[in-house]
């Protein structure tokens, strides 16, 4: 059964999968050894007719780090606020930090173009590479422009604020400091999106459910899938689903049937669940599964890593491809 994404409300824009950090909970797997790219006037332009067109309301700007590129950041600012979406809020882990004037005039000129807030992320993850400091620094100059700031997760913020703000901490001091259920403790309350890394770094934390109970009660996707909230589309047009990484449809093709034969992995979990798609790697590619996973979402994205990396597919639906093969 084919389908169509008639409609969308909010999103994200993946401006870049270059970071300062390679967090070990990222859901996009950005790092610094991602190529230092941006996304182009051109790619934007598309990308908001098509949102614009499915009723998009609003979108939020985040990467890996935008603001490790200011000049185009500032660009893709303005060029949201032409149009008639909104501009909700840019992401940023604050590694970027040097001083307040220099900091202080881009937040400034962003702000004469259309930002209104900032989310910043604080965690344990963040702050093995990043001081709080940073964070802090950022948040007062943003606040004394009027700038609204959100921490997120603010659950983690008094955590991490025990420590020395001036200096990066390793998660065993966490674990030392509050106890050795830290780390599963912290997946429970720290509101985390389970893809990518974030199922390597948890997996030995939290409960696994046996891969054949998974199967046994997998249904089709097709809820998921059609969600008007949260999606993404990075800075090479792949429009991802929510909570979804690695699993895309072109930004063009967004609004119109999906062509079974140009998106076969996205028709089959719409149409058959992570089942369909165990069946097609298990008969044709000799996919060896493990015994457990965190849940069905991590099962297939095993599978789509194996049928990228190991086996060499190269879909339009199983994209960006540095998803899968990068670490």
């Amino acid at each position: 059964m084919s389908f169509k994404i008639s409609r969308l409300k909010s999103g994200g824009l993946l401006t870049t999968y270059n970071c300062s950090v390679k967090c070990m909970h990222c859901r996009h797997k950005a790092s610094p050894t991602h190529e230092k790219r941006f996304i182009s006037e051109d790619t934007l332009a598309k990308v908001l007719k098509k949102l614009e067109e499915l009723g998009c309301n609003s979108i939020h700007i985040e990467g890996g780090e935008p603001f490790l590129f200011p000049n185009e950041l500032l660009r893709t600012v303005k060029q949201i606020n032409e149009g008639n979406i909104l501009l909700e809020h840019i992401v940023t882990n604050c590694s970027w930090y040097k001083n307040k004037k220099d900091t202080t005039e881009l937040l400034r000129e962003l702000q004469k173009n259309g930002l209104r807030r900032l989310v910043l992320e604080v965690s344990p993850f963040q702050n093995i590479a990043i001081p709080l400091k940073k964070v802090q620094n950022i948040a007062k100059i943003a606040e004394n422009l009027g700038i609204n700031i959100i921490i997120w997760d603010i659950e983690c913020y008094p955590e991490v604020a025990q420590f020395d703000t001036s200096k990066t901490h390793t998660l065993k001091k966490y674990v030392k400091k509050y106890g050795e259920e830290y780390m599963s403790n912290l997946a429970q309350r720290f509101n985390l999106t389970f893809s990518g890394r974030t199922f390597s770094a948890f997996e030995k934390h939290l409960p696994n459910i046996n891969t054949n109970e998974i199967l046994r009660k997998s249904q089709g996707c097709g809820n998921e899938m059609m969600s008007h909230h949260h999606f993404h589309v990075d800075l090479n047009g792949n429009f991802t689903f929510p909570l979804t990484q690695g699993l895309s449809l072109n930004i063009e093709d967004v609004g119109k049937p999906i062509d079974k034969k140009k998106y076969p992995f996205v028709s089959l979990l719409y149409n058959e669940g992570v089942i369909g798609l165990y069946k097609f790697a298990k008969q044709k590619h000799n996919f060896k599964e493990q015994s457990d996973y965190l849940s069905k979402c991590h099962l297939c994205y095993d599978i789509r890593s194996y049928l990228v990396k190991d086996v060499g597919i190269d879909s339009p639906d199983l994209q960006p491809k540095e998803f899968y093969i990068m670490d």
